[in-house]
């Protein structure tokens, strides 16, 4: 069952990325929102995505746009807030991280 990984909180100021990223299983999906963008050029969650290269991650680019963060990685999929909601029905169940 596809999980979708709702992350809202800075993996430097949080330990909600770190227990993520413990729990995440290979056909799940990250999605960045709120603080969570500033996660883009997080050694953890890089070193997993090199790691688990079968995780979708995504991020909302309005949310990343509001706090000057831009994903140097191509793995990093921008959406829309719109296109959020038929996100979340492509997964099984979610789970909020903060």
């Amino acid at each position: 069952m596809a999980m979708l990984h709702l992350i809202r909180n800075s993996g430097f100021n949080s330990n909600a990325l770190t227990q993520c990223l413990d729990m995440i299983l290979p056909q799940d999906s990250i999605l960045l929102i709120d603080d969570g963008c500033y996660n883009f050029s997080h050694a953890l969650l890089l070193s997993k995505l090199t790691e688990q290269q079968d995780i979708t991650l995504y991020f909302i680019s309005e949310h990343a746009d509001a706090r000057a963060q831009c994903p140097n990685n191509k793995l990093f999929i921008p959406i829309t807030l719109a296109e959020v909601v038929a996100l979340l029905f492509k997964h099984d169940n979610s789970i909020t991280w903060s």
